[in-house]
């Protein structure tokens, strides 16, 4: 095993709160590297086995999806290097289940007029570190993003996004939800840099978590830096546990507390999981990731 420090927040913030960077025990794997040009019409699927290196490719005006599933087997690194094309639009769509201990992440480049979407799951008790950082550098160029998680027992994750706004009238928009159980931990840092030149720019970001267990350990990191004047960026959190009013209604209702806890955890995952947009994948989520043994 190896210990390996990234995560780190572009601007550190307050040391006592922990959060300037990341240290993850992974085991030292070669990551083996695979080339991947995106084909225009077409949705690309991959189970990711072992730890990888992704290049990726889309061309001028591609419309295309990349779906990786990374779910249980050993500890695991996989990097995305991608450009994206002007006049494309790409979506990006990651699942982790379970994995012992995961190290990910992204980078891209996204050209004139295109956007790119990416939608993240993290489900199940595991330690996963995962970084996005991209680049707006293209005129009008547009990122999304849609993240959900669902942690139990002593899971714990890490998530530094970064949206680096460089060239003019860019957007961003990052929206986080996530539901927390047992003993879980998560640290979620989401940064909104608007870069010299940016002008027209604009960036939002959301986070709703949802807290169920007492032991819980969660941390929101909201950041914006701006070295331009003519941008707009605006960033907000929503945290909190179960309305009282929610469960006696339930309760009344003859729903046991656990089922209550269940039902609204996956009420709040299965909006992002509509966000992936493929039938295939959803049906694959429902019927081995979420639900279980429930569905036939």
């Amino acid at each position: 095993m190896s210990i390996v420090k990234t995560n780190a927040l572009p601007a550190p913030t307050f040391r006592w709160l922990n959060v300037n960077d990341k240290e993850i025990d992974i085991a030292p794997d070669e990551l083996t590297p695979h080339s991947l040009a995106l084909r225009d019409g077409k949705t690309t699927r991959i189970d990711i086995k072992e730890s990888t290196q992704l290049f990726v490719n889309a061309n001028d005006n591609t419309f295309a999806s990349l779906i990786l599933f990374l779910e249980g087997g050993s500890d695991t690194r996989l990097g995305i290097d991608m450009n994206v094309g002007s006049g494309s639009d790409i979506k990006v769509v990651e699942v982790f289940k379970d994995p012992p201990k995961t190290l990910a992440g992204i980078r891209c480049n996204v050209e004139d007029s295109s956007t790119l979407s990416i939608v993240q799951l993290y489900l199940g008790s595991t330690d996963t570190a995962s970084e996005i950082d991209v680049t707006l550098s293209g005129y009008k160029s547009k990122l999304v993003t849609d993240i959900g998680y669902l942690l139990n027992d002593d899971g714990k994750l890490d998530i530094n996004l970064i949206a680096r706004h460089s060239g003019k009238k860019t957007e961003s928009e990052i929206n986080v939800k996530g539901v927390m159980n047992d003993q879980s931990e998560k640290i979620f840092k989401g940064t909104i840099d608007f870069l010299c030149g940016a002008s027209g720019a604009k960036g939002s970001e959301k986070e709703d978590v949802m807290l169920l267990g007492d032991k819980v350990v969660n941390k929101t990191v909201p950041l914006i830096l701006c070295a331009e004047e003519d941008v707009e960026g605006e960033h907000g959190a929503s945290i909190g546990r179960i309305d009282d009013s929610i469960m006696f209604y339930m309760r009344s209702r003859g729903i046991d507390e656990q089922t209550i806890y269940d039902l609204l955890a996956r009420s709040k995952i299965s909006s992002v999981i509509e966000k992936i947009g493929d039938e295939q994948t959803t049906a694959r989520l429902d019927k081995n990731l979420l639900w279980g043994d429930e569905v036939e």
